[in-house]
């Protein structure tokens, strides 16, 4: 298995792992389903995530506070697999990551893996078509959202709002928590440093 398969996703997943407690059997199914159609359409996540919900919501289920963090928790581990060629990253690898790694049950894990091994095909070749034709951001805008609190002079639980623009002139809205925005941060810079030691890398040769 490729070292960096493993790495990039305790990088990019074990911070969710906290939320999975949440997680039943029968919503897992529903996010394996809404990740496979994001992947294969050009939906936009804002579009899949209601899909998503009103599948539970018509099956009476009940929606978990961190919904939003278990379809991104599902949906990363299906595409940091997907990115990968066929064969790097053999089966019982993959279970064992998700397993040991990841402390997903078996059953969690048996479902997770019959999706992306008996699917590989036709899952890489839609991720790879949709992955290129999704709409671009052709601007981004934010501001600080500060609320005061009537009897004390503190600042209350500040958000940051982010409004995108994109090609197709449609426009999107993000409001994020500072603690949300933080690791927005984090995970942006550690994008640039790696871009930064590819192109060091590639420089060299």
């Amino acid at each position: 298995m490729s070292s960096s398969f493993r790495y990039n996703l305790l990088r990019s997943v074990k911070p969710y792992t906290p939320f999975t407690p949440q997680l039943t059997k029968s919503m897992l199914r529903v996010l394996i389903q809404v990740s496979v159609h994001y992947i294969e359409s050009k939906k936009s996540s804002s579009e899949v995530l209601s899909l998503a919900l009103n599948k539970l919501t018509n099956g009476g289920h009940k929606i978990p506070p961190n919904f939003c963090e278990l379809f991104t928790m599902i949906f990363l581990m299906m595409q940091i697999f997907l990115r990968y060629p066929k064969g790097v990253v053999k089966h019982h690898e993959l279970r064992k990551c998700l397993m040991d790694d990841l402390n997903l049950t078996e059953e969690y894990v048996d479902d997770i893996c019959k999706v992306l091994l008996n699917h590989r095909d036709i899952l890489s070749k839609n991720f790879s078509e949709t992955k290129m034709n999704r709409v671009k951001m052709s601007k981004l805008q934010w501001r600080i959202n500060i609320s005061l609190s009537l009897n004390t002079v503190q600042i209350d639980k500040p958000t940051i709002v982010l409004h995108f623009k994109l090609q197709n002139k449609e426009y999107r809205t993000l409001e994020l928590p500072l603690s949300m925005f933080q690791q927005v941060r984090y995970n942006i810079a550690l994008l640039l440093n790696e871009l930064q030691s590819l192109q060091g890398r590639l420089a060299l040769k």
